[in-house]
C-alpha cells in the first residue's frame, strides 16, 4: 500500500459559471471547534438534521426567518445529493432512487456541518463516494442555465440551486474516497 498523497480536486464555481481550481483543499468546517456536526446513518435522519440546523440559528426577525428557510433548502439539497446522487454502481448508474428510505452502506459516511457567527452561515456536507468532477458540475450548471430539460426533477438541479444560493460555493473531491461541498449564506438585514 502506497503512502503517496491522494489526488484532491478542489474547485469553486464562479458567479459567471466558470470552474476555478483551488490551489489547496477548501473545507471551512472540518477542523473548526465551534461548529455543529451531524452524521447520518439513514435517509430518515435528513429531516431531523435540517430541523436541528434551523434550531441552531438564533434570532426572531424577518432576516433570521429567511436565513433559516434558505439554510433548510440548502441542507435538503446537499443531503439529497449525498444520499441519492453520489452513490453509484461500477457503471456510474445511481444505486438509489431519490426519496426512497435507505440505510447507509458499511463504510459509507455522510456528515453535515454548520457554523454561524451571527452574520454568516457556513454549510458543508461530506460523503464517502468521491465521484463528482468539475466537468460533471459544469455540465449540470450548463444544462440548468440553458433550460434544456423541462422535467421537474432535472439532473443537477440541486447543484444548480447550491451554486445560485451559496456564496463561495466550493467542492473538494478525493476521487473514489470523499466529496465535500460547501458554501456560505449571509444574514440579509438590508431592506
Amino acid at each position: 500500500m502506497s503512502n503517496a498523497p491522494r489526488p484532491v480536486n478542489s474547485f469553486a464555481i464562479a458567479r459567471t459559471g466558470e470552474v476555478v481550481c483551488l490551489t489547496q483543499t477548501k473545507t471551512l468546517l472540518r477542523d473548526s471547534p465551534c461548529r455543529h456536526r451531524w452524521e447520518l446513518s439513514s435517509s430518515q435522519e435528513k429531516e431531523w438534521v435540517i430541523s436541528q440546523l434551523e434550531q441552531s440559528l438564533p434570532g426572531d426577525g424577518e432576516a433570521h426567518v429567511f436565513l433559516r428557510q434558505r439554510a433548510a433548502l440548502m441542507a435538503d439539497e446537499m443531503l439529497e445529493n449525498a444520499l441519492f446522487a453520489a452513490p453509484r454502481d461500477s457503471h456510474g448508474k445511481p444505486i438509489y432512487r431519490k426519496g426512497e428510505k435507505r440505510v447507509l452502506l458499511p463504510g459509507e459516511c455522510i456528515t453535515f456541518c454548520s457554523l454561524y457567527d451571527g452574520h454568516t452561515l457556513a454549510l458543508e456536507v461530506t460523503d464517502t463516494w468521491g465521484r463528482l468532477t468539475s466537468e460533471t458540475v459544469r455540465a449540470f450548471l450548463d444544462m440548468n442555465l440553458a433550460g434544456e430539460d423541462t422535467k421537474e426533477h432535472r439532473s443537477g438541479r440541486g447543484l444548480y440551486f447550491m451554486w445560485c444560493f451559496l456564496k463561495d460555493f466550493y467542492l473538494s473531491v478525493v476521487p473514489g474516497v470523499e466529496t465535500t461541498i460547501g458554501g456560505l449564506l449571509q444574514l440579509n438585514t438590508a431592506r
